[in-house]
């Protein structure tokens, strides 16, 4: 039996299964394993939501669903228990959860700039040694942007190739002592999801 996870971004499937899965051998173990993460463009409409719920739906080996997508410029904590709701109306016969992240994925890799400054990314030039960053985490827009900023002379930051280096290097330790909102969501829903297995139509969040 395995977890399955709804991703938006092409650099999100290799990174959120490493994020997920290290998560969740601390926070909730019977989660594991993970699917490999399906890619829903356009996951941001409820239509395409549905759809690929749908292709969830008849897994004899699915046990439990996350869906994770970046919000832009919503606002988490109003837009994710709606599609909480649209989840727990499908009536899906395994527990899902729906979480939002602030602005963007990359978010993430905020609070742990110190930690990955100077180091290689697969090989590749990654941050700058003297990579800092100040403020608030989710007030941030264009981290994807931010980032090239902080890359050498010519070094753009690509999703698809750094995202899941820089997740190896994230400490969740770290982002807990310095405070990330949507990844406490991402913890509560782990350990929603496993407190729920066997419950089919649970869904967080809570409405």
């Amino acid at each position: 039996m395995r977890t399955y996870v709804l991703v938006e971004g092409h650099g999100e499937t290799d990174a959120v299964t490493n994020l997920l899965s290290r998560l969740a051998q601390e926070r909730a173990p019977t989660l594991l394993p993970f699917a490999s993460p399906i890619r829903v463009p356009g996951i941001s409409s409820d239509e395409n939501v549905v759809r690929h719920l749908e292709l969830v739906r008849p897994k004899k080996d699915a046990k439990a669903l996350v869906l994770l997508r970046d919000d832009e410029d919503g606002c988490p904590k109003r837009d994710a228990p709606p599609l909480g709701d649209k989840l727990r109306a499908q009536g899906l016969p395994f527990p899902s959860a729906a979480v939002l992240a602030y602005r963007e994925y990359e978010s993430l890799f905020l609070p742990c700039i110190e930690l990955m400054a100077g180091r290689a990314l697969d090989g590749r030039p990654g941050l700058l040694p003297e990579a800092r960053y100040e403020g608030d985490f989710e007030a941030r827009r264009g981290v994807k942007e931010w980032l090239t900023s902080q890359m050498p002379r010519g070094r753009r930051y690509k999703p698809t190739v750094d995202q899941l280096p820089l997740t190896r290097m994230v400490d969740f330790d770290v982002v807990r002592t310095k405070g990330l909102p949507w990844f406490g969501s991402l913890e509560r829903a782990l350990v929603f999801l496993e407190a729920n297995l066997g419950s089919g139509g649970a869904a967080y969040p809570a409405a």
